[in-house]
């Protein structure tokens, strides 16, 4: 089978040094949707320029929040910065904390770290079963109670791609009652090709939303961990004061801001991602593999009974995928888009096993 995106992505540069974690090794990591490019020269250029300044401590909050701030036409206030969108997380489950009540309602079979955290700060969590292999925002609105302090929805979802569209969350984030926080995970939000795709930044003022954002895919940081938060400026600087100080450190800072700068390269990046998408889409198809139409760097592909097995048998050959049986998904394997090599390398394995 020919691969059609290399002409997309030849222009999108590699680094030798970049190559020590690559697939020189033999392996081909698809397991952890990570962006399979590396960041763009100008951010490559910031890391070295800073380098100069590591007897300092991390300085530049400020400065991206205001960077955000143009991106998107809100003002400094409305952003909160973490080490990662997993510190947003926490800063959310420790601000939400409440002695009288301690519920949690989050999708079954989204994020693990929803729940890992939730039980870490001593929450109830109720799980909320996909319809479809999409969110079910209705049946989340009945999972919430008195005891309900916080709400988690994943968009677009990881592991299936799917989205929940505009009405659906204008209807869904008007049911509910306004001391519930609701935190909207998009983390792949970059990739989302929907013209339905919510415009969340839209309900921040009227209510209680958190939207939680990364610089780990699109923009390739994850190895810097910086994420961001969006939220009306009273509760950004309610949950700011659970952040411990210093927690992104210097270069990450450095690199996001250089990151946000470069629209070009970012778009390159989301052509051969989307053009990737349709690559595995043809290939499922001729071996006549279900998978589920994604809105992510990803795709969930049911592959039946034996789908442990052939995460194995994948490994054995040194390419990595993710077997979803953790996520209440034993019969489906969730393959991040890679380079060309690697995607051809894990179909053709695929192929040979199945």
């Amino acid at each position: 089978m020919k691969l059609s995106i290399s002409d997309s992505v030849k222009n999108i540069p590699y680094y030798p040094k970049a190559m020590m974690y690559g697939h020189e090794d033999g392996w081909i990591r698809l397991s952890s949707n990570e962006n399979p490019y590396p960041p763009s020269e100008k951010v490559m250029e910031s890391i070295l320029d800073a380098l100069f300044a590591l007897n300092r401590y991390p300085g530049g909050e400020k400065e991206l929040k205001d960077d955000l701030a143009a991106r998107y036409g809100l003002a400094g206030g409305n952003f909160l910065i973490g080490n990662g969108s997993n510190e947003l997380i926490e800063m959310s489950f420790r601000a939400m904390k409440n002695d009288l009540r301690n519920g949690a309602v989050i999708t079954e079979s989204s994020f693990a770290f929803y729940d890992i955290a939730a039980r870490i700060y001593g929450y109830e969590t109720k799980k909320v079963p996909l319809s479809g292999m999409r969110t079910d925002l209705a049946a989340l609105a009945a999972a919430i109670d008195e005891n309900t302090r916080i709400v988690f929805l994943n968009n677009p979802m990881n592991p299936t791609g799917t989205i929940f569209e505009e009405k659906e969350f204008e209807r869904f984030i008007g049911s509910l009652p306004r001391d519930v926080l609701v935190v909207v995970d998009e983390a792949y939000a970059e990739f989302a090709e929907s013209r339905k795709f919510p415009k969340t930044t839209a309900y921040i003022e009227d209510f209680p939303v958190l939207i939680l954002r990364t610089f780990s895919k699109a923009y390739g940081l994850a190895g810097l961990r910086v994420g961001y938060g969006i939220a009306g400026s009273s509760l950004a600087s309610f949950l700011e004061r659970t952040k411990q100080p210093f927690s992104v450190n210097l270069i990450a800072l450095i690199a996001a801001r250089a990151a946000l700068s470069d629209e070009t390269y970012l778009q390159k990046v989301l052509s051969g991602i989307g053009l990737t998408k349709v690559f595995y889409y043809n290939a499922l198809k001729e071996m006549s593999l279900e998978y589920v139409p994604t809105e992510a760097n990803f795709v969930l592909v049911r592959v039946g009974n034996k789908a442990e097995e052939i995460t194995k048998k994948l490994f054995d050959r040194k390419v990595l995928v993710r077997f979803m049986g953790a996520y209440g998904l034993p019969d489906h394997i969730r393959i991040s888009f890679g380079t060309p090599y690697e995607n051809t390398r894990c179909i053709e394995e695929l192929k040979r096993i199945i």
